[in-house]
């Protein structure tokens, strides 16, 4: 049976470091390491908060069967301010409430 199989994985964890440290083995970070997509954090790029939050706003109220809300121009502001320590993960709880 021939299988052509693709792996996505992501960390938070830096394994060039963690290979060097002899905790991650060299061989299954060089097979993974083919093509890297580097994301940064929100705060990082905060010009993509207002889009984020308006998408988000949008899955929620699709859940709950209701119209989307619209942000207000300071609310975006006040976003883009916050630290966003858990990045996208951060979005579901303020999206949905």
């Amino acid at each position: 049976m021939k299988v052509d199989v693709r792996i996505i994985a992501a960390t938070h964890q830096n394994l060039e470091l963690r290979v060097q440290e002899g905790k991650f083995r060299e061989d299954l970070f060089h097979r993974l390491n083919v093509i890297r997509v580097h994301l940064p954090p929100l705060r990082e790029r905060r010009e993509d908060i207002p889009r984020l939050a308006r998408y988000f706003l949008q899955v929620a109220a699709k859940e709950l069967g209701v119209e989307a809300k619209n942000l207000h121009p300071e609310t975006e502001t006040a976003l883009t301010r916050l630290p966003w320590p858990g990045n996208v993960r951060s979005w579901k709880t303020p999206a949905a409430g």
